[in-house]
This record gives C-alpha cells, structure tokens and sequence, in this order.
C-alpha cells in the first residue's frame, strides 16, 4: 500500500510539474514568470528540510503522511476550482508551489524514515529500489497526462493531481499507525536540529555518504540541465528525439530498481556503491562526447541506472545505521546537502554552458563524479550493524 501510494503521488506530482509552468506562461509571457514558480518551489528544501526532520521524528509517521496528503488534495482542489472559475495571478501559483513544497520536505522525511518499520533490514535493498521504480515511472507518466489534460482545460491536471493526493492518502491510513509510540519531546525545535546535524556529522561513513551525495546531485544537474540543449542544438535532433532519451533514461533507473535486490545479494555495499559512481561518471562523459542522440539515449539509460542504484545504496545504508528516533532529522540533513548541491549544478551549468559551450557542463560533471570514487575506499566498513540507540537522554524522554 505505500508503494501504491507513492506511485499514484508520483504520477500525480508529475502532472503538476508540468502544468505549472504551462499555467505560469498563459498568465505571463515572461520566462521570469516559470523561474519564479520553480524558485518558490525549490525554497522550501532550503527553509524547511530541517524542521521537516524534526516534525518527523516527534509524531507517528504514517499519520504525518496520510495528513499531509489529504492537506494537499484539499489544496489543489480549491485551486483547481479557481482555474476552472477564473485566471488565477502568478504570486497564487508562487505560493501553491511553496506550501506544497513545504509538505514534501515533511513527507519525504517521513516517508524515507517509514520504511524500516515496514521491511526487515535485509529486504531495504529491495523495498527502497521497488519506491525509486514507482517515482521514475510515475515521474515520466505524469508529465505526458499533465500536458494532454492541460491542453483540454488547465484546471484538469490539477484536479485529477488533487484526486491523486487523496487516494494515496487513504492508501497510507490503511496501513495503521507506525510500529512504535513516539515520546513528546520538550525540547527546542533548534535543539533537536542541532543535534540531527551533530549526529550525522560524527559518523565518518554516513558523512561521507552525504558529501559524495551532494557532490553527485550537483554533477548530475551540471550535466543534465544541458540535456535538451545537447540533443536539439547541438546535435540538430528533432524534439521528439529529446523525448525517445528521456524515455530510454526512465528504462534504465526501472531495471536498476527491478533488480536492486539482487544486485545486493552479488555484491558488497562498497562494489554497488563504485559501480553507480562509474556508470553515472562514464555515461556523463561519454554524452558529452557523443556524435548522435543515438549514442547519448544508452548512455543516458546506463547513467539512471547508477542513479537508483547509487540512491537504494544511500536510502538503505541511512535507514540501517542511524537510530530510529533521529532518522527523519538526519534524512533531513542529507536530503537539504543533496538539493543545495542541486540548485548550484544547474546554476553553474547555464553559466558553463553559454560561455564555454553545451558539452563542456556534461564533461566537467562525469569527471567530477569518477573523481569521487576516489573518496569511497576512505568511507571504511559499509556492512552497518543494526542501528544504536541515541545516548544524550533516556530512551522514554528521547523525542520521536
């Protein structure tokens, strides 16, 4: 059921997406005006991700879940009510994406943090690669009902993504209530950040995760972002051959999910751990090198498939090793270092891209990402024990 429940999310989130930005441009002509909705969007996961940790850790997840999501289907049904009645301004669209954003950086929290109460510890692998098949799945369905729907009426994307909210809602009530009582805590929200970040960055393994994270996430973003631009400009390909990469790119992070389990059970976490880091590395380099959208389209499917991989090894390793109770703040962490590094590879790629040239910013991003593989035989012992117990209080005043 939460597989379900974030695979019709998915789908749902997809058609958003890609609707927004339609809506942004029928009200402005503006290209600022689709950089102000994606902006208010981002902010959260600046603003919020900490805070998102530590909601996540003081109440039972799976009603956070369910309660989040039907706030958002409420939400979105109202607003797919105003489209349908009247133009909605640009600053409405502007703060839909803040506030929803805002319950994705408590969701995900929750979500990432649900899992070990779910599967056992040696199933992680599999459960984690079946959730990143149903994103990537539902993340590339979406977008192709979004803009159909749109283009009958834009209030219908976000009504059916509203409907979607919902039953994923009711899909996670059903499951009950996460396996353990959670204490209140009467600490500061402040106190309980600091001491997520303290956590994370005291254990040498987990912290090299993080880093090697954020490095990965900016690269892929440094090269992706000149996708479109490499295969229709550079390479003088139709539109639709943009599409066929994307396509081949979702193809391949779906067979990294479908056989996640397996690969685990072939290969150390530090051998599935290099090998993601040269697939995605390679593919990156190779594409920008690439004479024809003909070879950037495997290229592109072998690079997402280091991209599951590297992200069920990540998930996985975060859910063994850190204790319950600080799992959201710590997810929290990790997840803001990620997206930071996200928003400065797209930044630089622009930049790179219009001084140097479209395939210096694909280059540059695969040889950062083998450049880490170095990193990885200094990150130790990768087969966690179980998770410890947290030792600054007793564990009935420890909050989460």
């Amino acid at each position: 059921m939460l597989w379900s429940a974030s695979s019709i999310s998915a789908v749902g989130d997809g058609m958003r997406d890609s609707s927004l930005p339609l809506l942004a441009l029928a009200i402005s002509d503006s290209p600022s005006a689709v950089s102000v909705v994606a902006v208010a969007g981002s902010l959260p996961w600046l603003l919020m991700a900490l805070f998102g940790g530590v909601i996540a850790d003081r109440f039972d997840r799976r009603r956070l879940m369910w309660t989040i999501d039907f706030g958002r289907a409420a939400i979105l049904l109202g607003f797919a009510a105003w489209v349908f009645s009247t133009t909605p301004p640009l600053a409405l669209l502007a703060a839909l994406a803040f506030v929803l954003g805002c319950g994705e950086t408590v969701f995900v929290n929750a979500a990432t943090s649900t899992i070990p109460d779910v599967v056992r510890s040696e199933q992680l692998d599999v459960a984690n690669g079946r959730l990143q098949g149903g994103l990537l799945v539902g993340r590339m369905i979406g977008p192709l009902v979004g803009t159909s729907l749109f283009a009958i009426a834009a209030g219908y994307p976000f009504t059916v993504d509203g409907v979607s909210f919902a039953l994923a809602a009711a899909l996670v009530a059903a499951t009950g209530r996460s396996g353990s009582p959670r204490a209140r805590s009467e600490r500061r929200v402040m106190a309980e950040v600091r001491e997520g970040v303290r956590w994370l960055y005291g254990h040498k393994q987990l912290r090299l995760v993080a880093s090697l994270s954020a490095v990965a996430a900016g690269a892929s973003s440094l090269g992706i972002t000149m996708m479109a631009l490499l295969v229709t400009r550079t390479l003088h390909e139709p539109t639709w051959a943009f599409g066929a990469v994307l396509a081949t790119g979702v193809a391949g992070g779906t067979a990294a999910s479908m056989v996640a389990g397996r690969i685990g059970e072939r290969l150390g976490r530090r051998a599935r751990i290099t090998l993601a880091f040269v697939l995605m590395g390679s593919s990156l380099l190779l594409m920008g090198l690439s004479p024809s959208a003909f070879a950037v389209a495997p290229l592109f499917a072998l690079g997402n498939f280091g991209v599951v991989t590297w992200n069920v090894q990540a998930i996985s390793l975060r859910q063994q090793t850190v204790p319950k109770e600080l799992l959201g703040r710590v997810n929290s962490c990790y997840l803001m270092l990620s997206r930071v590094g996200m928003l400065i590879g797209a930044g630089l790629s622009g930049w790179i891209g219009s001084t140097v040239g479209i395939r210096t910013p694909i280059v540059i991003a695969g040889a950062l990402i083998l450049a880490a593989l170095f990193v990885i035989p200094r990150m130790g012992d990768l087969e966690p024990a179980p998770a410890p117990v947290a030792e600054e209080q007793p564990v009935e005043q420890r909050a989460g």
